[in-house]
């Protein structure tokens, strides 16, 4: 069951797998996702976050809003993404199922993770398997939940950005969330 509640300030949904777009900026990118993690721990949400420099992330949450041991978890991509060297499609989705999971097992009412996707171009990720993780992600509906996908543009071409919009029924653009018109479900129909 995928619940519709909106969560304040991001205009994210219950259930949203959502991608954004920056340039290069580690700025930019840690101003997003510092703004999403904090409104997710104001909340009350267990949260996920992989990126590059995990430190630059932590440093910039305050201590305050981390209420319970566990609750932020911060890991390098490759820690997050190829925990074996390597990256799996389906450890990837049964570790997310299994921390969205452990998520209601703590207690949690909500689940969010949020990564950025410069692992890939780095560790030349097979394209094909990334993708169909990605369009995986949105079979997960049993529990309240937020993924958050961030690709630098300077990495990515456009025929890897158009696969990005394909799986991802969601936008970020501008503080926004709204809905992407070239997302198309599994089974490759448009919505």
């Amino acid at each position: 069951m995928v619940l519709r509640a909106q969560i304040p300030d991001l205009e994210f949904q219950t259930g949203d797998h959502v991608c954004a777009f920056y340039n290069g900026s580690s700025d930019a990118l840690d101003d997003i996702v510092v703004d999403y993690l904090s409104k997710g721990l104001q909340a009350g949400h267990k949260c996920f976050c992989m990126v590059d420099d995990p430190s630059t992330v932590r440093d910039r949450i305050p201590d305050a809003l981390v209420s319970r041991d566990g609750m932020l978890n911060v890991l390098t991509e490759d820690e997050a993404y190829m925990p074996d060297g390597h990256f799996s499609k389906d450890a990837f989705i049964r570790n997310m199922k299994a921390m969205v999971q452990q998520a209601r097992s703590d207690g949690y009412n909500h689940f969010r993770a949020v990564g950025d996707e410069s692992f890939i171009v780095r560790n030349s990720v097979d394209i094909s398997e990334w993708f169909a993780a990605e369009s995986e992600l949105n079979m997960i509906t049993d529990y309240p939940h937020f993924f958050f996908c961030l690709y630098d543009l300077e990495l990515f071409d456009g025929g890897t950005v158009m696969y990005v919009l394909q799986t991802h029924p969601r936008i970020y653009v501008n503080g926004m969330v709204i809905t992407n018109p070239y997302y198309a479900s599994a089974d490759g129909s448009p919505r």
